[in-house]
């Protein structure tokens, strides 16, 4: 659901490109258009060759400092990301965090897939598994927030920053009416029957958080672009495995090619008690996110979902 204001927002973020150019040194406006698919953060396509997003739904939050610190992290690795960043987080010329990047070739493979034969879905599927391997390859000796700003912190344990976001994110959703004690009681009862399998991940990775085929652009089923770390942090890779583990697809044809392309088949029982609590608080975090800028019949089923999976794993328990 977007807010009230979303078009004068846009407007002002428009405006604002121009002495943005100038003070990176950029050149001339020629052409500017908006992107109309996503409203999260206004974005716009200057000249062909420069993108301009704008944090205007959570400007107090450090997504833009975050993809900033990856970009930077990954400029010369053979993973697909933009080697032109700026990161303008002045407030000088509009009230947002503004990120500045290259415009990368290549279609967002989700709204391609329809286009794509069954080989074609296969082969980029595979190598978007090749490309999250490449991220894991990346090692923090810290857990937890990259930026070094926002509400969660760096620990020195895996165990540690999961028990802080989840505690952070229980509050947001009390907060909201989300979480009674009652069901509050049962997480946490469900998070220390798991601390034992969270504590085993002693070695800190990049993990993306959202890492989906949405988020991917391809040039002839090749990997060109690998996008949106805003939620990235330094952790267990597993992470990024939630929304990959179960038989059903986001996108018919990708599951199997997409797991085989980072040669992970398989998960052991420990792996899959961890992803249980990643989703978890994922689906906590969903319903928070759904609550405020969703729809109320949205943010209920969010909120059915979450609740749903929290009586099932207290059952198994």
């Amino acid at each position: 659901m977007r807010t009230h204001n979303h078009l004068e927002i846009k407007k002002l973020c428009e405006q604002s490109i121009a002495p943005l150019m100038n003070k990176y040194n950029l050149g001339k406006i020629r052409n500017i258009e908006m992107d109309t698919e996503g409203w999260v953060n206004p974005c716009f396509f200057v000249n062909k060759s420069f993108v301009f997003r704008f944090n205007a739904r959570d400007p107090s939050l450090p997504k833009y400092q975050r993809e900033f610190f990856v970009f930077n992290l990954l400029k010369n690795s053979n993973v697909p990301v933009p080697k032109t960043v700026y990161l303008d987080d002045s407030k000088e010329y509009i009230e947002f965090d503004v990120l500045i990047t290259e415009m990368l070739p290549g279609a967002n493979i989700e709204k391609d897939w329809k286009n794509l034969s069954i080989d074609q879905k296969i082969k980029v599927s595979k190598d978007a598994g090749k490309h999250l391997y490449q991220l894991t390859q990346y090692s923090f000796d810290f857990f937890g927030e990259l930026s070094l700003q926002g509400p969660l912190p760096r620990t020195t344990t895996w165990a540690d920053y999961i028990k802080v976001k989840l505690n952070f994110h229980l509050n947001e959703a009390k907060r909201l009416n989300l979480i009674e004690d009652g069901i509050e009681f049962r997480i946490w009862k469900i998070f220390e029957e798991h601390l034992s399998e969270l504590l085993l991940v002693t070695s800190s990775k990049l993990v993306h958080v959202d890492y989906h085929l949405g988020n991917l652009l391809h040039q002839n089923c090749k990997i060109t672009g690998v996008l949106d770390f805003e939620w990235a942090f330094a952790g267990d890779p597993l992470y990024d495995f939630c929304r990959w583990r179960l038989p059903q697809e986001d996108l018919p044809n990708s599951r199997e090619a997409f797991l085989n392309g980072y040669n992970k088949m398989e998960f052991s029982t420990s792996e899959l008690k961890r992803m249980d609590i990643y989703q978890m608080i994922r689906n906590i975090e969903l319903c928070i996110v759904a609550k405020l800028h969703f729809s109320e019949m949205e943010a209920g089923e969010y909120l059915k979902i979450a609740t749903q999976q929290i009586s099932k794993l207290s059952i198994s328990e």
